[in-house]
């Protein structure tokens, strides 16, 4: 089954995403409704638009197997059709189309594969490297692709678009269904509710924008609003608090930036908002809380804390290069990682749990991503990525400038917001390891970059 899963991938990578290209070379619309279609494709289920090769399933590590999906067939298809554009207007891509940031993703990328040498299962290492390193297709693509006004307004249609559809679905699934912590189309609700304050946070910026007008202006209204519907639908303690601080430093800027009677008008809906959420969602938050008041009344620490010991406890025996990506899973759980599992054993054992070895063969994994990658990549791995980090946001700091007086600065001002929260969340969550979150997180990071490489305003006014 796998040699014709293979055979499956080469022909789409090799063979339907360069005629894809071809297609789309000089076709703008084709491009933007493209592009659009693929930010909307990250709130599908995963088995819609990916596949598995080599699949582990019962492995719980970030990665399960070397993945193909559909979203980075459609990202080289864009990134062919640039080239093709650049070849016939006779300038040379690879001067003119520097993405900037990209060659640090794949230097990051680089140094954590190196952490398979003399790691358990190198194979385990590669399953992320092909992930995460086809990952910067969608990042260029995206920079690539933003050229004017119109490839904006599309990319954001997409992702209002999506964000809409998802508050429809939590409600369906809270209101109809009986769900408690809805999730969605997601593996869980955490994702979901990450996936939607990061959609909703620049599109939220670009409603403040007095030049947003019409029919645009009622989509992204609408989007923001299905983003926060989810949001509460998911009982997500962390997200609700995101996208809650987001939207009001937005508000606040905004008003510094240019007070006028949609700011105002913004801050009493999300007043009312705010009103609507204690009304509505109290119960369901207090019988959340509840239940984790009463576990941490058991013990001083939780499962977290233990988990990020385990992760400190491999960097300290392998500070440079990690234990190897994708192997905090192996390393963590019986019968190769006993050191490590011993550490939850004896938490177990204090609090009165009886140590059986069978119920430690697949321990959960950290969940913060900065752990998570200090335990697998080291100093190095971790150091390459933070400074990938840096540089989205310093991208997205300069184009917010350079596009101050245009709605597009909006845009950076609201994706700035947003990754910086998304960041801190990182501390928690391990949600960049999701393939959802991480395509929509790379779009969007590109995005920014592209608006980063103008030099010159896109026109003003969006309707």
């Amino acid at each position: 089954m796998d040699f014709v899963k293979i055979a499956v991938a080469l022909c789409l990578y090799a063979g339907l995403a360069p005629l894809l290209g071809m297609w789309l070379a000089g076709a703008r619309v084709r491009q933007r409704a493209t592009f659009a279609a693929m930010l909307a494709m990250t709130a599908l289920r995963p088995g819609n638009f990916t596949f598995m090769i080599g699949s582990i399933e019962t492995y719980r590590g970030h990665a399960k197997g070397f993945e193909v999906s559909l979203l980075e067939v459609l990202s080289l298809a864009l990134i062919v059709a640039v080239i093709l554009e650049a070849r016939r207007a006779a300038t040379r891509p690879l001067e003119k189309r520097r993405v900037p940031g990209l060659g640090l993703y794949w230097l990051w990328c680089t140094i954590a594969m190196l952490s398979a040498l003399g790691s358990l299962e190198p194979s385990y290492a590669m399953m992320a490297a092909v992930r995460f390193f086809k990952g910067g297709l969608l990042y260029a693509a995206a920079a690539l692709y933003l050229r004017d006004e119109d490839d904006l307004r599309w990319a954001l249609v997409g992702m209002a678009a999506a964000l809409a559809h998802h508050g429809l679905l939590a409600m369906k699934l809270r209101m109809l269904d009986g769900a408690f912590q809805v999730k969605g189309w997601f593996e869980h609700q955490n994702p979901m509710a990450m996936w939607c304050y990061l959609g909703a946070l620049p599109v939220f910026a670009v409603v403040l924008h007095p030049e947003t007008r019409g029919r645009f202006l009622a989509l992204c209204l609408a989007g923001v609003g299905g983003a926060g519907l989810a949001i509460l639908a998911s009982v997500s303690r962390a997200a609700l608090a995101a996208f809650a601080v987001g939207a009001a430093a937005l508000l606040l800027l905004a008003l510094l930036r240019r007070p006028g009677r949609r700011v105002f008008a913004m801050g009493v809906v999300a007043m009312i908002g705010a009103v609507v959420v204690a009304a509505v969602g109290l119960d369901s938050f207090k019988a959340r809380l509840n239940e984790v008041k009463s576990s941490a009344e058991v013990v001083e620490e939780d499962l977290r804390d233990i988990l990020n010991k385990q992760s400190a406890a491999m960097l300290a025996d392998h500070p440079l290069l990690g234990v190897g990506w994708n192997h905090f899973g192996i390393l963590n759980s019986r019968p190769r990682g006993d050191r490590y599992s011993e550490i939850l054993e004896d938490w177990d054992r204090e609090r009165g749990f009886t140590i059986y070895d069978e119920n430690y063969w697949a321990n959960p994994l950290t969940e913060s991503l900065y752990w998570l990658w200090l335990a697998e990549t080291g100093w190095l791995g971790f150091a390459g990525f933070c400074l990938f980090l840096l540089a989205t946001l310093l991208a997205v700091m300069r184009a917010s400038w350079r596009q101050r007086r245009t709605w597009a600065g909006a845009f950076a001002l609201g994706l700035l917001v947003a990754l910086s929260i998304c960041y801190l969340h990182g501390t928690v969550e391990r949600i960049l390891t999701q393939p959802k979150n991480l395509s929509q997180w790379l779009l969007l990071a590109g995005l920014g970059a592209g608006l980063a490489r103008m030099k010159t305003p896109l026109r003003r006014g969006l309707s």
